[in-house]
């Protein structure tokens, strides 16, 4: 994130939205989820870079998410990626591609899966850092799955700046 902002400066707005849906990662409160990214996770005295706008933490999936999210999903129904994008690989050894990936068993919960939200949808948001592109018109150009490496979306970006 801080790689794009600093490559690309005032050229592109990066914002950020906490969620608390995936796993419990994010229990802080709003006033709280700064200084975790500094001292915690990721740690080593992160910050965002002063051009990622970053927002209080909200829902991203089911009957509370915020009407961005249930737009953006509606437009882009599942992540996709470029022709070079390993998508279609199980990066992560969790038996499907990692496109694919929607909702994983929970070890602790004797492999069931465990969703904090309803209705569980196919456009739904799977884990953290999925991430929209969206030109500036407001037009959703791509959504990358979860395991899509940050600084590969710089050719998107280029493409539209050109």
């Amino acid at each position: 994130m801080n790689a794009l902002a600093e490559k690309y400066g005032d050229k592109v707005n990066i914002l950020a939205f906490p969620c608390n849906q995936f796993g419990h990662q994010t229990n802080e409160n709003n006033d709280e989820f700064l200084n975790i990214l500094k001292h915690v996770r990721p740690g080593n005295g992160f910050t965002p870079a002063s051009t990622v706008t970053v927002f209080e933490k909200c829902d991203v999936n089911g009957a509370n998410s915020l009407p961005l999210f249930r737009w953006l999903r509606s437009q882009i129904m599942i992540p996709v990626g470029r022709e070079d994008d390993q998508c279609m690989v199980d990066s992560q050894e969790n038996g499907c591609a990692d496109i694919e990936t929607l909702i994983l068993p929970r070890g602790a919960y004797g492999g069931s899966t465990v969703t904090l939200w309803s209705p569980v949808t196919r456009s739904d948001i799977a884990w953290n850092f999925e991430k929209f592109l969206i030109d500036a018109d407001g037009q959703p150009i791509n959504r990358y799955h979860r395991y899509f490496e940050i600084d590969g979306i710089a050719p998107d970006i280029d493409a539209l700046l050109a």
